[in-house]
């Protein structure tokens, strides 16, 4: 479904990634791990065309994205959620979420948003709340259910778990993994958190100053227990 080919990003002059590639088959559920600063949000960033200049290949269905416009890749199929989940604090909720009807992809109509809440058990006593109201685990959660709503193929999460209690991780594991599941949706997670993306993926990436050091599946990592002393340990 999306494959990245030996894609370079800089930031001006700056190289963030170094000839990075890697694939999310249709429906799966892939995992970049990596420590702060080591470039998961710029790779990201580089498949939705959403800030860093960007070489190499985007290649999304069998098609190579090229230049095209990120709201144009949205309605391709690929929701981001990114880092700083992005909530409109103005409106509810449950306004918030329908904002997802303008990225959904031609012919295709989005998830009924009473019915997508009932689905996340934080968000159902909060639905006509403003989104300046809410707490960050309660953000992050509209960020999701509002990248769901959209009907995507891939969802591509951005560190999700930053700054929430482990409460909060253990619901959004379970609603994230629910959720891909039941629509079949793909997904695509950069986060620190072993753990939680242990819960929501199969496989897995291993990133450390923009250049790819491991793949496979959970097993073969915990086979290797040097990769994470060395690439993920704090």
């Amino acid at each position: 479904m999306l494959k990245v080919e030996k894609i370079d990003a800089f930031y001006g002059d700056s190289q963030i990634l170094h000839s990075v590639s890697l694939e999310v088959e249709d429906g799966g559920r892939v995992a970049v791990v990596g420590r702060n600063g080591a470039g998961k949000s710029t790779l990201l960033k580089s498949i939705m065309n959403a800030g860093p200049t960007v070489k190499g290949k985007v290649i999304w269905k069998g098609t190579e994205f090229g230049s095209m416009q990120t709201f144009r890749r949205v309605r391709e199929g690929i929701a981001l959620v990114p880092e700083d989940r992005r909530i409109y604090r103005h409106v509810t909720v449950r306004e918030n979420i329908a904002m997802s009807a303008y990225g959904v992809r031609k012919g295709e109509t989005p998830l009924d948003v009473d019915e997508l809440i009932e689905r996340f058990p934080m968000l159902k006593p909060i639905r006509d709340r403003p989104g300046g109201q809410l707490s960050g685990g309660q953000q992050q959660m509209v960020a999701v259910a509002r990248a769901i709503a959209a009907r995507p193929s891939l969802m591509m999460l951005d560190e999700p778990t930053e700054g929430l209690a482990p409460v909060i991780v253990e619901q959004l594991a379970k609603d994230i993994a629910g959720i891909c599941r039941d629509t079949g949706a793909g997904l695509l997670l950069c986060e620190q958190n072993l753990w939680f993306a242990r819960q929501c993926t199969d496989r897995l990436y291993v990133i450390d100053t923009g250049r790819i050091v491991f793949e496979g599946d959970w097993a073969k990592l915990d086979a290797q227990p040097e990769i994470k002393t060395r690439y993920l340990a704090v």
